[in-house]
């Protein structure tokens, strides 16, 4: 399983979890865990952009992944993205996840996403750096 928070910055990481798919003649999940928000008008700021599975289909495309049949897509709606992906990886071989490394002022104030998943799923987990 690959969790994707569809930022822009993840072909690095969809390839390598996909590339580890096909070595070890595996099939591989795609999540996305969208906010319940997400697509809606707020008074207070702009709403999170809602994905649908098609978005994440052409991001697959987009990084040269054309076998979306050994692909499948899954896209949640959570107000907590790692309990949600707990939740879901519990049957998974592996999760893998991006990360993008934190300034540190910010570290120092709140846990990144990819640390609330990681205390949240019973799988091994696999990090994978993301590039800007």
């Amino acid at each position: 399983m690959v969790a994707l928070a569809m930022n822009g910055d993840e072909q690095g990481m969809i390839q390598y979890a996909v590339h580890h798919a096909k070595l070890f003649n595996a099939s591989l999940t795609v999540i996305h865990v969208q906010d319940p928000h997400a697509g809606g008008m707020s008074m207070m700021m702009d709403a999170p952009e809602k994905f649908s599975e098609e978005d994440i289909s052409n991001l697959l495309d987009k990084c040269g992944i054309n076998d979306a049949h050994s692909v499948s897509i899954l896209v949640v709606e959570s107000e907590s993205p790692s309990q949600a992906i707990g939740e879901a990886a519990k049957d998974a071989d592996l999760l893998v996840l991006g990360h993008r490394q934190m300034s540190t002022f910010k570290s120092n104030f709140m846990d990144s996403v990819d640390e609330g998943i990681v205390n949240n799923v019973t799988c091994p987990v696999l990090v994978v750096p993301k590039t800007a």
